[in-house]
């Protein structure tokens, strides 16, 4: 099939390509594809967005697509994953989330709209998923298209991998679940909720040390102190790791023995008044280490070296 395009749209089409890092040619079939995708769900993304800006307004950056609907793999029980895309002003919480399901269901022949709120533009799983199939439906400043067309090049460098476990994908060389968290414990800290505090830390580290783990080919047990595990495999972790190694082990077992009693206290003791802010800051400053070590700065933010995690 051959299109001919006026001379300034042709130019215009090729600068928008390159600024996301993408081909003429893709980029041509990504236009055709969302259009032709948004004619489908016009209803269902207006109201998509009716409830956004009526819920977020100023704070609504964009929609995004993704997931196995948008590649045309969705089996018949899937459902239709949506990044609601907030700016950093607008604390994520679960609250958001309540608010939303408040609300009537939304759905495209019968499959559901399943939202996940986002406002970190970092490689984390989830844009890696995006940059990869999606659909961008909305895109108020550009900040979007940008930001999936550096972890294209990214990708494309090899500098994130996509990797399987049991079946199960994982990128290799993004941000830990644990680096995400990691906000959940200041915001916890400044609340001065100081089990609280200590419980999320304990649960930041596992996730950081289980990622290690498994981006170094280990599957980690279904335990919450990797730390004998991470003894056993040290000739298969990354070499960089081998001088913080004992470290690492002894934030794993302190803070287990903090993990049911910060939540569920005991029988002669409560949480709130059996921790107290130095505990707090003693758990949260061993988080930060974990996921430092592990996770070290690269590519603009918290993001972990291609065999350090998952």
């Amino acid at each position: 099939v051959l299109l001919r395009l006026p001379a300034d749209l042709h130019q215009e089409t090729a600068r928008t390509a390159a600024a996301e890092g993408i081909s003429f040619n893709e980029f041509c079939v990504r236009q055709l594809r969302a259009s032709s995708a948004k004619g489908e769900v016009t209803p269902v993304w207006a109201g998509i967005r009716d409830r956004a800006d009526q819920m977020f307004g100023a704070h609504l950056l964009g929609l995004v697509a993704l997931g196995s609907w948008v590649r045309g793999e969705a089996a018949a029980t899937s459902d239709i994953d949506v990044l609601v895309v907030l700016d950093r002003s607008l604390p994520l919480t679960r609250d958001l989330y309540r608010r939303w399901d408040d609300q009537p269901p939304l759905s495209v022949d019968g499959r559901s709209i399943d939202v996940h709120f986002v406002s970190e533009l970092a490689p984390t799983a989830l844009w890696c998923e995006a940059a990869v199939d999606e659909l961008v439906w909305l895109d108020q400043t550009g900040a979007i298209a940008r930001h999936l067309a550096v972890i294209r090049r990214t990708i494309a460098e090899g500098r994130i991998v996509r990797g399987s476990v049991h079946g199960q994908p994982y990128w290799k060389g993004v941000a830990c679940r644990a680096s995400a968290r990691s906000g959940a414990v200041d915001t916890l800290f400044e609340s001065g909720s100081w089990a609280d505090v200590v419980r999320e830390s304990q649960e930041v580290v596992e996730l950081a040390l289980k990622g290690l783990l498994r981006a170094s080919g280990i599957e980690p047990p279904r335990i919450h102190d990797v730390g004998d595990v991470l003894i056993a495999e040290r000739d298969r972790l990354p070499a960089e790791l081998a001088a913080h190694l004992d470290r690492l082990v002894a934030a794993s077992r302190s803070l287990r023995r903090d993990r049911e009693l910060a939540f569920y206290g005991a029988e002669d003791l409560t949480p709130s008044s059996f921790y107290r802010e130095a505990d707090a800051t003693l758990a949260r400053a061993t988080a930060r280490d974990v996921v430092s070590t592990v996770a070290p700065p690269e590519l603009g933010g918290a993001v972990v070296r291609s065999r350090s995690c998952a």
